[in-house]
């Protein structure tokens, strides 16, 4: 029993592993370097024509009551790191037109410089007419499997 627990971990660990690149410093310090300031000390957005284009086709296949995406604007840039994970993502704040409102929508999305792939953690709420946060809790379950 004691061995299959291991082999398991193991395996478990391997997995996660095998599927994310591991961010590095240099990672961080390429992605800080390419932050830059205007003359009133304010960080100039990122406008990157690639990473739009993968927003927008994001919204097109997750949200498909978004009728079209309007703007998206770089919102911020995020680390994390500890002895035990690091990542870094930039937020992406998206107006988009929701099929029945006349009043355009706000969504949150995350990009990832690490692995060039695009996420939210909203989901459109019916009765509030806007874009929620739920909470993930993937990790949870994969635990209690």
């Amino acid at each position: 029993m004691k061995k299959i627990l291991i082999l398991s971990f193991a395996l478990f660990s391997f997995v996660i592993t095998a599927q994310d690149k591991r961010v590095t410093i240099k990672d961080f310090v390429t992605e800080h370097e390419g932050l830059k300031e205007n003359p009133d000390d304010e960080i100039v957005p990122i406008n990157d024509r690639e990473i739009n284009k993968k927003i927008r086709f994001f919204i097109e296949e997750k949200y498909l009551n978004v009728e079209y995406t309007r703007n998206i604007i770089w919102d911020s840039y995020e680390t994390f790191i500890s002895p035990y994970d690091r990542y870094h993502m930039h937020r992406f704040i998206v107006q988009v037109k929701v099929e029945g409102h006349k009043r355009l929508k706000y969504l949150e999305i995350k990009y990832n410089p690490n692995t060039l792939k695009v996420d939210s953690a909203f989901e459109w709420d019916d009765e509030t007419a806007e874009f929620e946060e739920v909470e993930v809790e993937e990790n949870v379950a994969a635990i209690n499997s």
